[in-house]
């Protein structure tokens, strides 16, 4: 399945991307990290249509900040959650491999 995202919609505080061939908890994973943000107003994700394999995500930011760079700096926070989460989960499983020998 082909992996795209196309900007529909943006300006300084708004941007609109339909996005394709990812599952919906992957946006939903960067919409939770976005709205963590003191310059987030408001960042969502839709289904456009349950036959098709396209997402709507919606970023909205507070007056004074640019809607680009916000969604940079979520993204590195996602990258860190995700890098943290396999740290963990790598340690976990080693740790239970080896007692198992």
């Amino acid at each position: 399945m082909t992996k795209k995202a196309t900007v529909v919609e943006r300006s300084q505080l708004h941007l609109v991307l339909e996005v394709e061939g990812f599952d919906f908890s992957v946006l939903d994973s960067l919409q939770e990290v976005l709205n963590e943000m003191d310059e987030v107003e408001y960042a969502g994700t839709s289904v456009i249509h349950p036959l098709f394999p396209r997402l709507r995500f919606v970023l909205r930011v507070k007056e004074g900040h640019d809607v680009v760079k916000v969604l940079s700096e979520g993204l590195r926070r996602l990258r860190a959650r995700a890098s943290e989460v396999v740290g963990i989960l790598s340690e976990t499983l080693a740790k239970a491999e080896a007692a198992r020998t």
